[in-house]
C-alpha cells in the first residue's frame, strides 16, 4: 500500500517546479527568441519583395519603402532593447541566488517535513515578487516594440498573399494578356442560379484589366472523399468596363460569408452574378478594391510601370470601329479592348 505523501512534501515539490520556472525565466529567453525570430523577419523582407518584383507582381509600391522604413526603425532600437532584456535579468538575479539559497535549505527537511514551516512562507513572497518583476519586466519590453513588431508581421503576411496569388496564377489554365498585371486572387464559389446547386469553386482573379473566375476543384466525389474528376477551366472572364457595380454582403450564421454581389454591363456573358470569396478573406476589401482598380485608383500603387509600347498604344487607340465605322466608348483605367456597341466587334488595343 503506498504511504500518503506527506502535505508539506507535497508543496514542496510544487514549490520546486515554480522555482525551475523562475530559473528559466529569468534569463528572458522568450524574448531573446522573439526578437531573434523579428530579426530575421526583417531581413528576409527586401528579398521577398524582389521576388514578387521578379515573378511579375506589379502593384503595392509601397512594400520597398515600408521595408526600408521597418529595417531602419529596428536597426535603431535593436541594441536598446537587449540592453534592457540583460538589465532586468541581471535586476531579478539577487532575489533568485536568495530564493535558491532558501530552496535547497527547506530540501534538507524533507527527512523532517514539520522544519519546513519556516520556509514554506517566505520561499511563497519571493516567489510572487519575483514572478511579478519578471512579467512586468517582460511586457514593457514587448511593449517597446509591440508596433515595430505587429507592422512586420504584417508586411510578411501581405507578401506571403502576393505570393499565394502568384503560385495561383503560376497553375492557372489561362494567361495574362499583353500589358495585363495580376492584382489580387482568392479562393472563390460561383453561386449561380438555376444550376441545381452545382456552384463551382475555384480562384477569382482581379487584374488590372478584368476579372477571371477559374473553376478549380475535384467534382463528383462519393461522400466527399472518393473518386470524382479534377476540374480547371476559365468558367467566365469579364473585362472591368463592364463592371457596372460591385456589392460587398455578409450572410450565413454570424456573417461568417463574405459575398461579392456584381452587376454587369451589356456585352458581359450574364447580367448578375454573387460570388462568395473565401479563405478568411473579406468581400469590403475586394468590392473596395475592383472599384479602385476599375477607377485607376490602384495605378498609384505601382511599382512597375507599363512599357511605353502599351502606353502608346492606349493613346493612339482608335475612335471609330474600323468594321462598321461606329464610334467607339471611350476607354477607362488599364482598358485593353474595346468592344463596338453596334456590330459587337472586339479591338485589342
Amino acid at each position: 500500500m503506498a504511504t500518503e505523501q506527506h502535505p508539506l512534501i507535497a508543496k514542496l515539490d510544487t514549490l520546486q517546479t515554480q522555482f525551475d520556472t523562475l530559473q528559466r525565466d529569468i534569463s528572458l529567453d522568450d524574448l531573446r527568441n522573439e526578437l531573434a525570430s523579428v530579426a530575421q523577419t526583417v531581413s528576409r523582407l527586401p528579398d521577398e519583395i524582389a521576388r514578387a518584383r521578379s515573378r511579375g507582381y506589379s502593384f503595392a509600391a509601397y512594400l520597398e519603402r515600408k521595408a526600408e522604413v521597418i529595417k531602419t526603425r529596428w536597426d535603431e532600437m535593436r541594441d536598446d532593447i537587449q540592453r534592457t532584456i540583460q538589465s532586468e535579468s541581471y535586476r531579478a538575479r539577487p532575489i533568485m541566488d536568495d530564493l535558491r539559497e532558501r530552496m535547497e535549505k527547506a530540501n534538507i527537511y524533507r527527512a523532517k517535513p514539520t522544519g519546513l514551516e519556516m520556509f514554506i512562507p517566505e520561499i511563497e513572497r519571493q516567489m510572487t515578487l519575483l514572478r511579478g518583476q519578471i512579467d512586468a519586466a517582460q511586457n514593457r519590453i514587448r511593449q517597446a516594440y509591440a508596433d515595430l513588431k505587429r507592422d512586420t508581421d504584417q508586411t510578411a503576411s501581405e507578401l506571403s498573399k502576393i505570393h499565394w496569388y502568384l503560385d495561383q496564377l503560376g497553375e492557372a489554365c489561362f494567361k495574362l494578356l499583353a500589358g495585363e498585371s495580376l492584382y489580387l486572387a482568392a479562393q472563390a464559389e460561383h453561386q449561380a442560379t438555376g444550376r441545381g446547386g452545382d456552384d463551382p469553386d475555384g480562384i477569382l482573379y482581379l487584374t488590372d484589366q478584368r476579372l477571371v473566375f477559374e473553376q478549380k476543384e475535384t467534382t463528383g466525389k462519393k461522400l466527399g472523399l472518393f473518386g470524382g474528376k479534377k476540374v480547371q477551366e476559365v468558367e467566365w472572364e469579364i473585362p472591368l468596363h463592364l463592371v457596372e457595380a460591385v456589392k460587398a454582403e455578409n450572410k450565413g450564421f454570424l456573417g461568417g460569408k463574405d459575398l461579392l454581389q456584381f452587376t454587369f454591363k451589356s456585352g458581359a456573358p450574364f447580367g448578375q452574378a454573387q460570388i462568395e470569396v473565401k479563405g478568411g478573406v473579406a468581400s469590403k476589401f475586394w468590392a473596395a478594391q475592383i472599384e479602385r482598380m476599375i477607377s485607376g485608383g490602384a495605378n498609384d500603387e505601382r511599382a512597375i510601370q507599363p512599357d511605353a509600347e502599351t502606353v502608346q498604344a492606349m493613346r493612339n487607340a482608335p475612335t471609330a470601329c474600323p468594321v462598321c465605322a461606329g464610334t467607339l466608348p471611350q476607354l477607362v483605367a488599364n482598358q485593353m479592348q474595346i468592344e463596338c456597341q453596334y456590330c459587337g466587334s472586339v479591338i485589342r488595343i
